[in-house]
């Protein structure tokens, strides 16, 4: 995730620059390699461990399931992102590959989510973490990276048809990540703090903030070829509120996140893939920012989502150095 979203970002920053777009590009083929590597690699485990699918499918452990919705999702809006910038066949190939990561993604996120919540009503269990979350982003996610889609039907039902499930996965993910996410943030602040070695999933409500910002953008863009100007007009103001509204938000939550983050720094909280949760929301917000800049014409919120990008590429090199090293410390103990 934290990979194809810094490949987007990067193209829509820099990609104006020679060094921008070669980075995009190498960023996307690194996250297409991540996917298709852990992809093989799962299937792989599964085979050997025959528990192996069905353990992944149970308990609090499930939500794992919204990481691989919103990693396939990312690398597909990733892929049309850098891939527009290429010539037309290459063009046309991204789009085609993002529709087709946009479909599995979006079916992968559903099914996270409702059973994620499902069973969460079953079981009740204690002691709500933010690593819920992932569960129920994804389809926020998909609210963002479909609205595209939009524009290249033709039939006026079938558009809509994609905006209905492009807004019902937005109100979806909105609503059920409010829940989730104030459950966290009341047992954290009220009964016991975040574990250390969770101390980096802080920055995940952020994703439910940066990405409905840019998904209420992305789908208000469409609107113009479906509906009157003046309701057109009316709900691109209504998204810039609310986009206002949410990166206000934003600002606690990352004051939270960052004190999380500087205390488990300070007492040494040991590495885990966790780490991770240090990219994708914060990629989230820089896009979100962006959009919001665009459909606000306000250059101060494409600073602040370049300043977001441009701390992104820092926890970003931080995992990268982090995990290979990891890597090569287990790697060194098994021989």
């Amino acid at each position: 995730m934290g990979t194809a979203i810094l490949a987007t970002l990067t193209q829509l920053f820099a990609g104006h620059t020679t060094l921008g777009c070669d980075a995009a590009r190498v960023l996307l083929v690194a996250a297409w390699t991540l996917m298709c590597t852990f992809t093989v690699m799962f299937a792989v485990r599964c085979r050997q461990e025959p528990g192996a699918w069905n353990a992944s499918l149970r308990g609090v452990g499930s939500s794992a399931w919204g990481m691989v919705s919103m990693g396939v999702l990312a690398v597909g809006g990733a892929t049309a992102t850098v891939g527009v910038a290429w010539t037309a066949v290459e063009s046309s190939v991204a789009w085609s590959l993002d529709e087709a990561l946009w479909v599995v993604g979006t079916c992968i996120g559903v099914v996270s989510t409702v059973g994620f919540v499902a069973m969460l009503i079953r079981e009740r269990p204690a002691q709500p973490r933010p690593p819920w979350g992932l569960a129920v982003v994804p389809p926020m996610v998909s609210a963002t990276c479909g609205a595209p889609f939009v524009g290249f039907i033709e039939a006026p039902a079938l558009a809509w048809a994609l905006v209905f499930i492009l807004v019902a996965c937005f109100v979806c993910s909105l609503v059920l990540g409010s829940i989730i996410f104030g459950m966290s943030y009341r047992y954290h602040f009220g009964v016991s703090a975040i574990p250390l070695s969770l101390s980096a999933s802080a920055w995940i409500p952020l994703g439910v903030v940066g990405q409905s910002t840019a998904a209420a953008q992305a789908i208000t863009w469409q609107m113009p070829v479906l509906v009157t100007a003046d309701t057109a007009s009316r709900l691109h103001h209504a998204a810039n509120v609310y986009g206002f509204v949410m990166l206000g938000l934003a600002i606690p939550l990352v004051v939270f996140a960052t004190v999380m983050t500087v205390r488990g720094a300070l007492q040494r909280m040991p590495f885990s893939p966790g780490w991770w949760a240090l990219t994708f929301p914060l990629g989230t917000v820089a896009l979100g920012a962006l959009n919001l800049s665009i459909g606000t014409q306000t250059h101060g919120y494409y600073l602040v989502g370049e300043l977001v990008w441009s701390a992104l590429i820092c926890t970003w090199s931080l995992c990268v150095v982090a995990t290979g090293y990891a890597m090569r410390k287990a790697s060194a103990w098994a021989r």
